[in-house]
């Protein structure tokens, strides 16, 4: 996994011939490598806004669509990647951003050119509904934006209050940052034996086999005593096989006689670094691994000189002061708002999709299978 920085490759477009506010246009891009370099290097960008988070989530019945506006094609200045859902009956659509909209939208004239750009591409695609889960701040002009009138608050999809540590000072000030108990533990889990092992594109297709089934063993375990869903062990394969060509992704484990007690799920853009998912077995909290193994990730991501490590998210109790306990800052973000890009449509997708929801739920159920594919969670 390397850091990015982006780059200015001309991206590849498809017709939509928009016109925006201003001399702004819009386009559908085509290309995923010149739109990951547009994500990369754009304000706000996160990794569901590449491009191979929607192919991801294509494989489970959503239709990925990426809109660019800018002076030219050469020069994006804002985007989207939309993730489309036909509701049932409806025949109309939801199109949800995960972590998105990026780019220049501190700029009025770029934000009120990407609404236009939404609002066209809606008549063009029967989406009645824009559903945007950025990571803006309420004290951003894009975050005091999205309060406005236009937009309306939708429930809670990915976390709306994160911690993030600021990479920058390197590993010796960062290892002083730790709370006292923190460091301890991390020195015991050292003393006990515990070992970390790293998995990233280059490792054997034979291994990171036995890798993701003991990844997904732990996590369940982790879900089922914390009581949150876990997917399927198909979904996260598919994940690791999509993004691991890229170098954007790396899966770490914390050994304790010869046996994986501990894993951290990592996925990079550009200069930041977010830990997805992660757990632990009985016998990794017994000995401190998962105090070992987030402090070593934290390490090797400020030695590989990546600026910024994201917690992805705070839980209560535990789990919060776990992660406080590792410094950084606390950042919350507006949470998820809706645009209404058809007002009969988007009204009736409001009572549709609660329902919908439930169908889906009971289906999985009957099926044996639990989570499923949904807008709520990675």
């Amino acid at each position: 996994m390397g850091r990015r920085s982006g780059g200015a490759r001309r991206p590849g477009c498809g017709g939509l011939g928009l016109m925006s506010d201003g001399d702004l246009r819009a386009w559908r891009v085509t290309d995923s490598a010149a739109w990951n370099a547009f994500v990369e290097s754009a304000p706000y960008h996160a990794f569901p806004q590449l491009w191979e988070w929607g192919e991801v989530r294509a494989m489970g019945g959503w239709r990925p669509v990426r809109l660019a506006i800018g002076p030219s094609h050469d020069r994006p200045m804002a985007g989207v990647q939309l993730l489309l859902r036909r509701m049932p009956l409806l025949g109309w659509h939801l199109a949800y951003a995960p972590r998105g909209p990026i780019g220049q939208l501190d700029d009025q004239e770029i934000r009120n050119a990407l609404v236009a750009a939404l609002r066209a591409l809606g008549r063009a695609e029967k989406i009645a509904t824009v559903r945007a889960d950025p990571e803006a701040r309420l004290n951003t002009p894009y975050g005091r934006a999205l309060i406005d009138a236009a937009w309306r608050a939708a429930p809670k999809i990915q976390p709306p209050t994160t911690r993030v540590i600021d990479l920058g000072p390197g590993e010796e000030e960062l290892k002083a940052t730790l709370k006292r108990k923190h460091r301890q533990y991390v020195n015991k889990a050292e003393r006990s034996g515990v070992t970390i092992e790293r998995h990233d594109g280059a490792t054997a297709p034979a291994t990171i086999a036995t890798a993701l089934a003991d990844f997904n063993r732990i996590y369940r375990f982790t879900a089922e005593r914390a009581g949150f869903v876990a997917r399927q062990p198909f979904y996260y394969e598919r994940v690791w096989s999509i993004f691991a060509p890229t170098g954007r992704v790396r899966l770490s484990f914390a050994v304790k006689d010869g046996e994986r007690v501990a894993t951290i799920f990592h996925f990079s853009c550009g200069e930041r670094v977010v830990e997805a998912y992660g757990g632990m077995t009985d016998a990794g909290a017994n000995a401190r691994a998962n105090y070992l193994l987030k402090w070593t990730a934290i390490a090797d991501f400020a030695r590989e000189r990546f600026a910024v490590y994201d917690m992805w998210g705070l839980a209560t109790g535990g789990i919060r002061q776990f992660k406080e306990g590792f410094g950084g800052t606390e950042i919350e973000y507006v949470g998820a708002r809706d645009l209404a890009l058809h007002r009969p449509m988007d009204a009736a997708l409001r009572v549709a999709i609660p329902a919908y929801g439930l169908a889906q739920r009971a289906r999985l159920k009957a099926f044996g299978r639990e989570g499923g594919e949904s807008t709520e969670s990675l």
